[in-house]
């Protein structure tokens, strides 16, 4: 028989060994940024508790209740038509323009659980696996609000200058779904151009080729208009200049111009007498030896 003595001895060392048992199945390590809620399996108040759980080790039944932890730190997804990137074969996303062509393309966005509705979450997905639900719940519901809102815009819209406003119309309706489960797309975007049909995109670009020719000729036109305008100002200014200095010819300007002239003539005359002057009527053609001053 055991001796009361050894079972005295051993009572501590067992008390202990149960203790760590029950330690290492009624205790969870909640990590930094994860948060936990813990989930009724029987009773009344079966599911999941109204609170969420703090980091930390946290105490529990195992018998009685779960566990269960979910990422608040930014999630990141890529849903894209090559497998090395995204988490399966094809994920690419599908929707219909306006006129109901079929366009693909890749997305990823970024998206955050908050903290507080981490219950809510639970009650609505029952998903403790995050990859499951990016990958399935919310890209159903992303595929759906693009091609609820693809249908107001055209190809030509979606390839050019709406494309982004496009993008915004999407984010804001998934946002708007997703939300109140505690779920908020932070960066939401295409990866690369989108896939559209190869003799659209040629029409498309045979387009914007042709607008921007057109904007190019325009501009030529416009420069042409403006220097001929240039021309035809300087011109009016120079046909009004020699109309304004005809008109200020007179016949009083004209002889004192004349006089102005004999006067300046004068004014460097050295006092000497020409030796020869045309003489006899206008036009004879004579002329005259005139004798030197000293007589000769």
């Amino acid at each position: 028989m055991i001796s009361k003595s050894l079972i005295s001895k051993a009572a501590p060392v067992v008390v202990i060994a149960v203790l760590l048992i029950l330690f290492v199945t009624c205790t969870k390590r909640i990590d930094p940024g994860y948060a936990g809620i813990e989930v009724d399996l029987y009773g009344g108040n079966k599911g999941v508790q109204s609170y969420t759980l703090r980091t930390g080790m946290v105490f529990y039944n195992p018998m009685l209740t779960q566990i269960v932890t979910y990422p608040v730190f930014v999630q990141t997804a890529i849903w894209t038509k090559s497998p090395d990137e995204g988490k399966v074969a094809n994920e690419e996303i599908t929707f219909n323009s306006k006129e109901g062509l079929v366009i693909s393309g890749d997305v990823n966005l970024s998206y955050q659980l908050s903290e507080k509705l981490v219950p809510d979450f639970y009650v609505k997905f029952r998903q403790d696996n995050l990859d499951h639900f990016t990958h399935g719940i919310m890209r159903n519901l992303t595929r759906d609000a693009f091609n609820e809102e693809a249908v107001n815009y055209s190809v030509e819209e979606l390839y050019g200058i709406r494309k982004e406003e496009f993008l915004a119309k999407v984010k804001e309706r998934v946002n708007a779904n997703i939300s109140k489960f505690g779920i908020t797309i932070e960066q939401f975007g295409f990866v690369g151009a989108l896939r559209i049909p190869e003799n659209v995109i040629n029409a498309l670009n045979a387009k914007i080729e042709a607008t921007q020719n057109a904007i190019k000729a325009e501009n030529v036109l416009r420069q042409t208009e403006a220097e001929a305008q240039q021309q035809i100002t300087k011109a009016k200014g120079a046909s009004e200049a020699n109309r304004l200095l005809t008109a200020s010819i007179s016949q009083p300007l004209i002889e004192w111009r004349r006089l102005e002239v004999n006067e300046k003539a004068l004014a460097k005359w050295n006092g000497s007498v020409p030796s020869v002057v045309s003489g006899g009527a206008a036009g004879s053609g004579l002329i005259l030896q005139l004798p030197g001053l000293n007589g000769k």
